[in-house]
């Protein structure tokens, strides 16, 4: 039953109760390191500063205790597609009249440059997957709703809804397990009823009609679950009170502020690091 166990698949979105240090700081100054080592990751171009980024990365999986095998397990679904893109880059990237190509193949050359470019993007993918997967491991739902409101806060002088905003991206991040049990209860189901699913292995085609069956029950199942959810809030009167109060009270401590000063530098060192 293993092919059916989607879930496995997806450690995006997953919180880990545990009692590290990084569970115990601030959901600010977490939600705040997290965004700019997102930022800086997507933005540096420059190889050794996607490698100098590994670092800051695996500090945060050691001192939070996520187990690894999970998190480098996330790596595995998305990897075809990151290969693709990669493949991709090594003939479209574009290059300098004077380089020299690697390899030439049936009229087809490709440079350093698209090579590099290819590396960058696995790379890149590789330390965006693991930091998601640390960042929502280590946010629980109420605290990343609590520490989005707290840090958007100073929006509310110009009259935003920021509750709606932090609302929104709670429901985008935990949409995603939630879709992958809805894929396992599907393809269970049709199993059961005769639907081929042991099947290993077969070209593209045969893989693609056994999963062309899920697609419309689990999108009308999505939709069936959005509409609940709406119901759930409206029922709750979410929205109806612009200003409203916190379960928990959140302050920051020294131990906040020397992670964001080293999030800060790591940042810094990853953004303007040599080529």
């Amino acid at each position: 039953m293993s092919q059916f166990e989607y879930l496995r698949h997806v450690s995006i979105g997953q919180y880990l109760p545990l009692d590290s240090r990084v569970h115990r700081l601030d959901p600010r100054a977490k939600i705040a390191g997290y965004a700019l080592l997102l930022l800086v990751i997507t933005l540096t171009a420059n190889l050794n500063g996607l490698l100098l980024a590994f670092l800051p990365i695996l500090t945060l999986i050691l001192l939070s205790q996520l187990p690894v095998r999970p998190i480098l397990h996330g790596l595995i679904a998305p990897l075809p597609f990151i290969l693709i893109l990669a493949i991709l880059q090594l003939f479209i990237s574009p290059h300098a009249e004077t380089s020299i190509s690697l390899i030439s193949f049936l009229g087809i050359s490709i440079y350093f440059e698209g090579l590099l470019a290819a590396v960058c993007l696995i790379v890149r993918f590789m330390l965006l997957i693991t930091l998601l997967t640390t960042a929502t491991g280590t946010l629980s739902t109420l605290e990343m709703i609590y520490g989005l409101d707290l840090l958007l806060k100073p929006l509310r002088w110009l009259r935003m809804r920021t509750d709606s905003l932090v609302m929104t991206v709670q429901v985008m991040l935990r949409f995603i397990p939630m879709l992958a049990l809805s894929a396992e209860k599907i393809a269970k189901s049709q199993a059961s009823r005769g639907a081929e699913w042991d099947k290993r292995g077969g070209s593209i085609l045969s893989r693609a009609r056994r999963v062309f069956p899920l697609i419309l029950p689990l999108f009308s199942g999505s939709l069936r679950q959005a509409e609940t959810l709406v119901d759930a809030m409206l029922a709750r009167s979410f929205g109806s009170s612009y200003d409203h109060t916190s379960l928990r009270s959140y302050a920051l401590t020294p131990t906040d502020a020397v992670f964001m000063i080293l999030t800060i530098l790591c940042a810094t060192a990853i953004l303007f690091s040599p080529l």
